[in-house]
């Protein structure tokens, strides 16, 4: 596990999904149209190799079902995931993991030509973030709507992520939603330092969320436990979060 700050750390244990679902059954609930036109291009920054899915694997494959243009911009291949691993290579694995989400984009409807795949180093996107914000400059235009994970997420590449993605947004003049992940797992019901006013739901439609069950279960090197001693990168609690049959975003303010 990573941990960022105190204030938002990623330890082994996190808030339960039975504490969620009652503050996420409060939250509004929006259309897809609401979120993204049928005539926008849907573009997710992606930190690692998985954060796709797990952030809006959902919405892309209702963008994408309704005939809707979408591409995926992967950060990192998540070569860091298991450091120290005695069974994998740094290289073995950032392969392992590029083919993962490969099969998975697949079965949201993205194809391998509408990927493109930034090669920053795992764990140390913070150091390029003036390169990663050029290279968004570059890549996004007018009128994107643009998923990243979270500003706040309490992961330093998604940090990292999201506040290079708004400021490119800002800077073209896309649309920039912000996913949280592992917000949910160091974050409690109520907690302040969450903007729930900004927070918004889009519910899943039978197809999409199979889908995205799917795409998730492709990434078979976080989902196998490291060794005897070590789980799953992807442990139960936020495969129980992936499970839910919703995606929530913070929207702008």
């Amino acid at each position: 596990m990573v941990a960022l700050t105190a204030d938002r750390h990623i330890g082994e244990t996190g808030t339960a999904e039975m504490h969620w679902s009652p503050v996420l059954a409060s939250l509004p609930m929006h259309e897809l149209d609401e979120f993204v036109e049928r005539r926008a291009r849907l573009v997710v920054v992606a930190p690692h190799p998985d954060d796709e899915v797990l952030a809006c694997g959902g919405l892309l494959a209702a963008h994408i079902a309704r005939g809707g243009e979408a591409s995926v911009i992967a950060v990192t291949d998540g070569e860091a995931s298991h450091a120290g691993s005695e069974t994998w290579a740094t290289h073995e694995l950032a392969e392992a993991r590029r083919r993962e989400s490969e099969a998975g984009l697949r079965l949201l409807g993205v194809p391998a030509e509408r990927v493109t795949r930034l090669k920053m180093p795992d764990g140390s996107v913070s150091r390029y973030a003036g390169p990663l914000r050029e290279t968004l400059d570059a890549l996004l235009m007018r009128g994107d709507v643009v998923v990243s994970t979270w500003q706040l997420d309490g992961h330093p590449d998604h940090e990292a992520v999201g506040a290079a993605t708004r400021a490119a947004c800002e800077s073209v003049g896309a649309v920039c939603l912000q996913a949280p992940v592992w917000m949910w797992h160091w974050s409690h019901p109520g907690d302040v330092r969450v903007p729930w006013q900004r927070m918004r739901g889009f519910s899943l439609g039978a197809d999409a969320w199979q889908r995205k069950c799917g795409a998730l279960a492709m990434h078979a090197t976080q989902l196998t436990p490291q060794g005897r001693r070590e789980g799953a990168v992807l442990g139960p609690l936020i495969l129980e979060r992936a499970a839910r049959r919703a995606e929530h975003f913070f929207v702008p303010a």
